[in-house]
């Protein structure tokens, strides 16, 4: 590095460190052309357009500092979490993949995009990279936590309960691997946890984050164990201590229910390019059959099955140039209406192809695409949607029962998930009288007991020719990367149906609220 290269970057960290956001871009921005260091000038930019709230200019510079790359792992290790911030995640996926990060005697680097790749829904990469990590001497809760999840997102159950099990003996308070040990299988009273998760709670207390998901996981397998009398306290427990973390405004909530119940659609001038496939999305509450019916359709040899996909939330902010959560919220759809739809649509599918393995369908079953329906069938005319509809109160109840990271506020109180559902009904009302013959109602309940007539409707519905394929969901090998993990690969069954009764008085509450919306004929 020359000196006068080293200066200036010296003046322009010094400017960063001062906050001088904008004479620091400017010090950064001389620095681009200088081969050495242009990647770490382009990510500064990146950095600082994004503290900025300018998200397109951010990402752009994230892209640029992948273009200027050197085969560096740490620098390589920078780039990608940049990347993956900015919803760049093919980019991010591939530089995982570089033989300069592969073959690094570094294990942090290893275990940084392994987590990567599992927030990507990529467990087999984030595999790769875990054992890699191993290899080279990193051992310890989270790696083994990582590794247990990635194989129970693979299927391979008996060796994910082992690495979780290791992941407690390394590190007894590391609760994310007791919660998903608990959801790994259905526990008997000869093979259960709950002794130790009790020691567990008793031990860490309150007052910390790890004593939610500890409670979370004692009421799942009490749960497993029909000792629903010793269960329902801990998951009230579990609830208060989640919301005392995840803040949640239901005020906010149901302004933009309102904003969106007011949304009139519109046209785009979008059209249909060679190579473009067509998106399937699957949209409805968390926990309503959503993976399932997934999973079944990726049996489809013409369906890839993506997964949860925050891309098109990523692409209307990228269109919007607003930063923000990966799920729609009211300042997002305030500035949504103006967009260009055109090229959101475009850039949604330029952002999934990678994920679509060449078919020509594919699905997207982000549940919380609901919200979005408008702004997608304007962006994208030729896309699809199966909404699945699960009887409410199990699918309110199976929203308490779960730890979302992170989403879903309104899951840790009754009141909140009533009122939740209300707006969610209400809303897809409102999308099925914009777009009567673009969105087709799947009741889960139906779904499990009339499975081939439900499919066939499927089929039809989106044009494809039906295959007994798509019938035995447990016969599909592949990675599944949601809450429903293990369960999606049994066989089809009706074992979660009224699970909420055997907790009928204390979800009374939740009951009331619900009111009309709380009871279903069919599903």
């Amino acid at each position: 590095m020359q000196s006068q290269s080293l200066q200036a970057w010296q003046s322009a960290e010094r400017l960063l460190n001062a906050q001088q956001f904008d004479q620091a871009s400017a010090a950064y921005a001389t620095l681009i052309e200088d081969r050495e260091l242009a990647p770490m000038a382009h990510l500064r930019l990146s950095l600082i357009a994004g503290r900025q709230g300018r998200l397109q200019e951010a990402t752009q510079h994230a892209v640029k500092a992948w273009e200027a790359r050197q085969t560096d792992a740490d620098l390589l290790d920078m780039i990608a979490k940049r990347l993956f911030s900015v919803g760049e995640l093919e980019l991010a996926a591939g530089v995982s993949t570089y033989d300069a990060v592969l073959t690094s005697r570094n294990p942090v680097i290893h275990a940084e995009l392994a987590k990567l790749m599992s927030d990507a829904m990529l467990p087999e990469q984030a595999l790769v990279l875990l054992r890699r990590a191993m290899e080279i001497g990193l051992d310890n809760g989270p790696i083994r936590y990582l590794l247990g999840l990635s194989l129970m997102q693979t299927g391979e159950i008996d060796r994910a309960e082992h690495e979780l099990e290791d992941a407690l003996r390394l590190e007894p308070d590391f609760a994310h691997a007791a919660w998903s040990l608990a959801k790994l299988r259905t526990w008997t009273a000869s093979n259960n946890h709950v002794e130790r998760l009790r020691a567990d709670i008793a031990r860490v207390g309150e007052n910390k984050q790890e004593s939610a998901l500890f409670h979370y996981a004692l009421f799942k397998e009490l749960d497993d164990l029909g000792r629903a009398d010793e269960a329902w306290p801990v998951l009230e427990t579990a609830m208060r201590l989640r919301r005392r973390m995840v803040p949640f405004d239901a005020a906010n909530a149901q302004a933009l229910f309102d904003h969106l119940g007011a949304y009139k659609g519109g046209d785009s001038d979008f059209a249909k390019r060679d190579g473009d496939a067509t998106p399937i999305f699957i949209v409805g509450m968390p926990r309503s059959g959503t993976t399932l019916l997934e999973h079944m359709l990726g049996a489809h040899t013409q369906v890839a099955d993506a997964g949860e996909l925050h891309d098109f939330t990523r692409q209307l902010r990228y269109m919007a140039n607003l930063q923000g959560p990966v799920q729609l919220d009211l300042a997002l759809a305030k500035k949504a209406d103006a967009v260009d739809f055109a090229e959101l649509g475009r850039r949604y599918l330029d952002h999934t192809r990678w994920r679509t393995q060449d078919k020509a369908f594919f699905t997207d079953k982000m549940p919380a695409n609901f919200l979005n329906v408008g702004y997608i069938a304007r962006a994208l005319p030729h896309a699809k949607f199966i909404h699945v509809m699960r009887d409410p109160m199990d699918t309110c109840f199976s929203n308490l029962k779960e730890h979302f990271a992170g989403f879903y506020g309104h899951t840790y109180d009754q009141a909140e998930m009533a009122d939740y559902y209300k707006g969610y009904r209400q809303l897809m009302a409102h999308w099925r009288r914009l777009y009567p013959d673009r969105i087709l109602d799947v009741r889960y309940g139906e779904l499990t007991v009339d499975t081939k007539n439900v499919m066939t409707e499927v089929c039809e519905f989106l044009g494809l020719p039906f295959e007994d394929a798509v019938l035995d969901p447990a016969a599909r090998t592949g990675s599944v990367a949601t809450a429903s993990a293990t369960q999606v690969r049994e066989p089809i069954h009706q074992r979660s149906k009224e699970q909420w009764r055997r907790y009928e008085q204390q979800l009374a509450p939740m009951k009331e609220r619900l009111g009309s919306y709380g009871y279903s004929a069919r599903s």
